[in-house]
């Protein structure tokens, strides 16, 4: 795991990477303190986006910034890279850096950590050291943050379409949320409780009657740190999907997560027998399965296909967003259910491979599960979105599959 290079040092006779880089910092005087260099960097937008030609596959060029001294042995967490990824420092200067190639349409969220060689041995050394001081890019303005299990999430989010004046995938965000419905939920085959949030259509839509239910699990991260409720909103004023009632689904913390979300079969029946009824007792009307959609992200996207296997009869569409389909004991589920009315849409960021410390391969893991319920007569489609592991793809995957699905 730890950096080829002795000391993690770029040294002065080898050409850096990023042309803008090379250019800015062999025109500073100063090296030493890089005075000159990060006065300049305040003015731009981090990340720097660069055009470097010629590259077969179109890509575009990023490089990351770390302002530290010889001690700070910054890493990119969540990068565009199956692996998280150490900077280098450039010698003599306070200036760390990581140039990557990237797709022109990527959208991700990332962090930094700062992880001294010491702590790169182990799995868990690794993974301590990241959560002591993990933190968003103090040189990129665009963040996506908010309430998670008992804790403040905030990533920092790069949108390529958008720097470069692409059409964005999402609308721009609206105040026009609709009527909302909060209330507490005890499932009795679960015996815990649940914060619910029911989000209702747009008032300003010609036709408010809602059209569709969604229920998305891990609502309390969707809600507030993706923050789907003003881009759900926009996509129904826009048009780009009908009128939906959203259902945001509170989460377990930690392990009780975990064993809730991993194909657990009182899950599943909690929200189809429990929470269901409850939900258009409020809305005050029934929901065909042909309207009803469940969709969920990593773990979460485990269970929303889990519930709809199970509960047919109540969830006849899945959106699975780098779903855990590597869960011990999930294959054979599926072995003798009919899936003839099953609509899914599995969505994974093309750096979503087996990378560190043996992680799974979710873009094979999606691919798989796709081609086993085509064969039950399912409809199942995989998209390979350029992303990874985190709620900036998540966010741009969803509005796209609720796109596709309508």
């Amino acid at each position: 795991m730890e950096n080829v290079r002795p000391a993690w040092i770029w040294p002065e006779a080898e050409p850096l990477p990023s042309a803008w880089l090379r250019g800015h910092v062999s025109q500073k005087k100063d090296r030493q303190s890089g005075v000159l260099f990060w006065q300049d960097i305040s003015q731009l937008s981090c990340p720097v986006m660069e055009e470097q030609e010629p590259d077969p596959q179109g890509r575009l060029c990023l490089t990351f910034l770390w302002r530290g001294d010889d001690q700070s042995h910054p890493w990119l967490i969540g990068g565009p890279s199956a692996d998280h990824l150490p900077l280098w420092q450039i010698e003599r200067s306070n200036i760390w850096f990581r140039t990557i190639w990237v797709p022109r349409d990527l959208a991700l969220a990332y962090r930094f950590a700062q992880i001294p060689p010491s702590q790169t041995k182990t799995q868990d050394a690794f993974r301590a050291a990241v959560r002591r001081s993990l933190r968003p890019d103090p040189l990129n303005p665009d963040t996506l943050s908010g309430a998670w299990q008992g804790h403040q999430e905030a990533f920092s989010t790069i949108d390529l379409q958008r720097e470069r004046g692409a059409h964005p995938a999402m609308q721009p965000l609206v105040n026009d949320l609709g009527h909302s419905h909060h209330f507490a939920f005890h499932s009795r085959l679960l015996n815990v409780p649940r914060d619910i949030y029911i989000q209702a259509p747009p008032p300003s839509l010609t036709r408010p009657d809602p059209q569709r239910l969604l229920v998305l699990l891990d609502g309390e991260r969707c809600e507030q740190v993706l923050q789907l409720p003003e881009v759900l909103a926009a996509a129904q004023i826009s048009g780009q999907i009908p009128a939906t009632s959203v259902v945001y689904v509170g989460a377990g913390h930690g392990a009780n997560r975990a064993q809730e979300l991993g194909g657990n079969p009182a899950f599943a029946r909690a929200l189809s027998c429990e929470l269901l009824p409850r939900v258009e007792q409020v809305l005050s009307r029934r929901f065909a399965p042909v309207q009803t959609q469940i969709a969920g992200a990593s773990l979460g996207g485990l269970a929303a296909l889990h519930t709809a296997l199970l509960f047919p009869e109540r969830f006849q569409q899945v959106i699975a967003l780098s779903g855990s389909f590597w869960w011990p004991g999930f294959a054979e589920l599926m072995a003798a259910i009919d899936l003839r009315l099953l609509r899914t849409r599995f969505s994974v960021g093309c750096y979503e491979r087996s990378g560190l410390f043996g992680r799974p391969d979710l873009v094979a893991a999606s691919e798989q599960v796709a081609k086993h319920l085509q064969k039950r007569g399912a409809e199942a489609a995989v998209s390979i979105r350029s992303g990874g592991h985190d709620p900036a793809l998540w966010r741009q995957s969803l509005l796209q599959d609720l796109m596709s699905l309508s």
